[in-house]
């Protein structure tokens, strides 16, 4: 299947292989907006008496970087990802960028030769442990920046800050470093292909501690 293989095709090998003529960036693009989709419906049925607010902020910490790397990772995706040399040498295989663009590329591949249904059937399989999880959870109900946010606000009185602290890998495919503050100190630090991702991260770490 040409479109499955292009999935685990990281940009790095076709930089290096002139022979291999696609990507998984485009199937990326495509599999987001599919499993939001997926998603959303999933929520929208399963808790009819949410707001949009709640089945938004589930949603989005159900699909964060490292929620999808994780699933990538038990699915054992990191062995199957073609990379370049460089960028295998560098860990790409666990990085989890990487993992979490390539479920997304697979679930546009599947989506493109199995339709919506094969791809609803697949992404309920892939996070049926976590869709079945007690909505109470915190981390389904509530996002992590929102989670601190309420939490710098009760203890502290002030709001978590976040600030970009570097930016590497090609202009096409950066990677961020995000850090957030209370006040002047710093608390964790995240990445992330966008800001948004970086910062979801740093706020997850900082819940930790």
């Amino acid at each position: 299947m040409e479109s499955l293989a292009a999935a685990f095709t990281h940009s790095s090998r076709r930089n290096e292989d002139a022979q291999v003529r696609e990507d998984n960036q485009r199937l990326e693009f495509l599999g987001d907006a599919v499993l939001g989709l997926i998603i959303n419906e999933y929520l929208y049925n399963k808790y009819p008496d949410y707001a949009e607010g709640q089945l938004s902020a589930m949603k989005d910490a159900l699909v964060a970087e490292e929620p999808l790397a994780h699933q990538a990772r038990k699915a054992g995706m990191g062995t199957l990802l073609r990379m370049g040399r460089g960028e295998r040498l560098g860990g790409g295989a666990d990085r989890s960028s990487n993992l979490a663009d390539a479920l997304e590329a697979v679930i546009g591949a599947v989506f493109l030769t199995a339709s919506l249904a094969g791809a609803r059937q697949f992404v309920l399989q892939i996070f049926a442990d976590v869709l079945e999880s007690r909505p109470g959870q915190a981390r389904f109900e509530l996002d992590p920046k929102t989670t601190l946010q309420e939490l710098f606000m009760k203890r502290h009185h002030c709001l978590p800050e976040y600030r970009v602290i570097k930016v590497t890998g090609p202009e096409h495919r950066p990677e961020f470093e995000v850090a957030v503050y209370r006040q002047k100190m710093e608390l964790a630090r995240g990445k992330g292909s966008s800001i948004k991702k970086a910062e979801i991260e740093a706020a997850r770490k900082a819940l930790a501690e």
